[in-house]
């Protein structure tokens, strides 16, 4: 077992071997707005003066806004020394943040939506990974990549009215198959989901084989009373991130390892695929669901892996944001390689308005690019 399968092993794989995104091109817009600064110091210490960063955070590697209100849900992954939360959640209105505590999510189980699902989760070793949020105004569901003390789905009610905080609450669960380490989750309409598996857990070669973008990994889409079930092309090598269109027929999929998007017809299983030059991390719709962000490292695998076995804080791992045409899968720079403000190790981007926030597996802080999204 190689020392980084150890890791994992120790710590009940409560991190993303993978990862993430960010630099800028607003001048190309013709907007006079205040970036990130480029900087790559590991101790560099996050400033509540800074204006373009959230200080206090521990590698938010996905974020997921509540659609209709100003708030937005970060998720918190293990790794390095910096002390995790089960998840956290953003004001958008005043680019601030608090924790979402063990103690503030409630539990109430959907036995008959996930019979199998053996119990609530211990909140305390919760490590979040990769989110999805499907509802209106009012209530939604959250669904949430889980490894703290088991490899699955976790699934929670969320609650929001006018001026108050959104309440979460625990419904269900969904185990990973035996075969997936899940990274990636979108929910579907009919109350479903598909999770993306960055590698096999039981394959001891699948280090090597992502380093050389051969097959590893795979595609897995569940439903209530059918449960998980293999699905997409042969030969996919990390999936990553992904999110589907609104019929919940067609997905988009980060193939991490390979360097590319996967375009992928569930009904059809009609594919394409484009290249990119990172590996690509998370993707989300922009606001007017047109369009894709797209976030990932400028890095080799093994850079990246480097920064995830490290302890450090904060990682200088480079990395990159664009937007992808989800019609013509044309893809338009919108942040250059660099580390922004302390913050490497990117993993995707969220719009709030004109701006740009950027996640990271690997960092007590996240950024925002203002203006990058102004039309």
């Amino acid at each position: 077992m190689t020392r980084f399968a150890q890791r994992r092993s120790r710590k009940g794989m409560a991190g993303s071997a993978v990862a993430f995104a960010v630099s800028t091109l607003c001048a190309a817009i013709g907007l006079q707005i205040a970036l990130p600064n480029p900087a790559v110091a590991d101790d560099q210490k996050c400033s509540a003066a800074d204006k373009n960063a959230i200080c206090g955070v521990t590698n938010v590697e996905d974020l997921v806004a509540i659609e209709g209100t100003p708030w937005a849900i970060g998720s918190s992954l293990g790794g390095g020394s910096g002390k995790t939360e089960p998840l956290y959640l953003f004001d958008t209105k005043a680019f601030a943040a608090s924790a979402i505590t063990a103690s503030a999510i409630t539990v109430h189980p959907d036995k008959a939506t996930y019979p199998d699902c053996p119990g609530a989760p211990d909140f305390t070793k919760f490590a979040s990974h990769g989110l999805d949020f499907r509802g209106t105004v009012g209530r939604g569901t959250l669904y949430v990549v889980n490894h703290g003390g088991r490899e699955s789905i976790e699934i929670f009610s969320v609650e929001t009215a006018a001026g108050t905080k959104p309440k979460l609450q625990w419904t269900g669960c969904v185990v990973a198959p035996s075969t997936a380490w899940p990274d990636g989750v979108t929910s579907l309409p009919d109350g479903g989901f598909v999770a993306t598996s960055l590698w096999d857990p039981n394959d001891k070669q699948f280090l090597d084989k992502l380093s050389q973008a051969k097959p590893e990994g795979g595609l897995f889409e569940w439903h209530p009373k059918q449960g998980w079930t293999a699905v997409g092309p042969n030969g996919m090598s990390g999936p990553n991130g992904l999110v589907s269109s609104a019929d919940g027929a067609t997905l988009y999929v980060n193939l991490w390892a390979e360097k590319k998007i996967l375009k992928y017809n569930l009904k059809t299983k009609a594919s394409q695929t484009v290249g990119i030059e990172m590996l690509p991390d998370n993707v989300r719709w922009t606001q007017d669901h047109k369009s894709i962000l797209v976030g990932g490292q400028d890095a080799s695998v093994k850079g990246v892996l480097d920064c995830f076995e490290s302890k450090d804080i904060n990682c200088t791992t480079p990395f990159k944001l664009y937007k992808l045409d989800p019609a013509t899968m044309k893809l338009t720079d919108l942040v250059k390689s660099g580390v922004y403000d302390g913050m490497g190790a990117g993993t995707g981007g969220l719009q709030v308005g004109p701006d740009l926030w950027a996640s990271t597996f690997r960092s007590d802080r996240i950024v925002r690019f203002p203006g990058v999204l102004a039309k």
